[in-house]
C-alpha cells in the first residue's frame, strides 16, 4: 500500500512543480534608480516591403497635381496597409513606381537622401518642389514562446523590442527570457543577435529597436514546468479518482485475506 501511495505521489509532485517566480521577471538585473543617457537612432535606411509616403508641393497646384499620389489607381499600390496609409509600398527590387517619372530606385536610401533624389527628379518637371519623405511603415515578425505568434506592421519609424512582444500577447510563463533571439537581415547579410530580457543592459543595446523585417524569436525554457502545470486541474482528479478505486480493492482484497 504505502508503495501505491509513493507511485501516485511521484507524478503528482512533477505536475504541481511551476516556474520560479526568478524566471518570470524581466529587467531584474542592471536596473537602479537613475537616469541614462539614450543614444541617438541610427539611421533608418528602406528596405523591401516598407510603406513611404512621398509628399510633393510647389506654387502651381495644377503642376503638382500629376505627381500626388492616388492610392485608388496607382499600379504599384499591391498591400492593403500601403493603400491604407495613401504611401507607396517598396517592391522585393527595392523599387517604387511614382507618377510621370516611373519607377525609382529607393532601397537601402535614408529617407533625406530620397527626397534630395527626388528634388532633383522633379526639378525637369517644376521649379523648386517641395519634397517630404516619411517612412510610414514596415514589418517585423515575433514567433516562439508568446501568446500570439505574428508577423506585423509598425505605422512608426522604430518600435523597441518590449513593444513588439506586447504586440504578439507578451511572453508564456515558459518563454526563455535570458536567450532571446534577433534575427535581422541587411541588404544580402544575416545578423543573428541574442538578447536577455532579465538584464537592464537590454535598454542600452544597439537592438533594443527593431527594423525593418526583423524576426524575434522567444525560445522556451528546457523544462516546461508551466504547460505542465496548466494540465494539473484536469489530471489531478483523475489521479484522485484512481487511488480511491485502487485503495479500495486493496482494502477488499486484505479483508478477504
Amino acid at each position: 500500500m504505502k508503495i501505491f501511495l509513493l507511485l501516485m505521489l511521484g507524478p503528482l509532485c512533477l505536475l504541481t512543480s511551476c516556474v520560479p517566480h526568478r524566471e518570470l521577471v524581466n529587467y531584474q538585473r542592471g536596473i537602479t534608480e537613475s537616469s541614462q543617457h539614450i543614444d541617438k537612432l541610427p539611421e533608418i535606411r528602406i528596405q523591401a516591403n516598407d510603406v513611404i509616403s512621398i509628399e510633393v508641393f510647389g506654387p502651381d497646384e495644377k503642376i503638382v497635381a500629376p505627381f500626388i499620389n492616388k492610392t485608388t489607381t496607382a499600379s504599384n499600390i499591391i498591400d492593403v496597409d500601403a493603400i491604407q496609409l495613401g504611401g507607396y509600398l517598396v517592391s522585393d527590387r527595392g523599387e517604387i513606381a511614382f507618377p510621370q517619372v516611373g519607377n525609382v530606385a529607393v532601397e537601402g536610401k535614408s529617407v533625406i537622401e530620397i527626397r534630395e533624389m527626388m528634388s532633383g527628379l522633379l526639378e525637369q518637371y517644376m521649379k523648386d518642389p517641395v519634397v517630404n519623405v516619411r517612412l510610414l511603415s514596415f514589418r517585423v515578425t515575433v514567433s516562439g514562446e508568446v501568446s500570439r505568434e505574428s508577423s506585423f506592421n509598425v505605422f512608426n519609424d522604430r518600435i523597441s523590442i518590449p513593444e513588439a512582444i506586447a504586440r504578439a500577447g507578451g511572453l508564456t510563463d515558459y518563454a526563455n527570457r535570458r536567450n532571446i533571439l534577433l534575427v535581422r537581415e541587411t541588404g544580402e547579410d544575416r545578423e543573428y543577435v541574442r538578447l536577455d530580457l532579465t538584464s537592464g543592459d537590454v535598454f542600452s543595446s544597439e537592438y533594443f529597436y527593431l527594423k525593418q523585417n526583423d524576426l524575434l524569436y522567444v525560445e522556451p525554457i528546457r523544462a516546461k514546468s508551466g504547460a505542465i502545470l496548466d494540465q494539473t486541474s484536469k489530471t489531478v482528479p483523475i489521479i484522485t479518482a484512481a487511488a480511491t478505486i485502487m485503495a479500495v480493492i486493496i482494502n477488499l482484497t486484505q479483508r478477504n485475506n
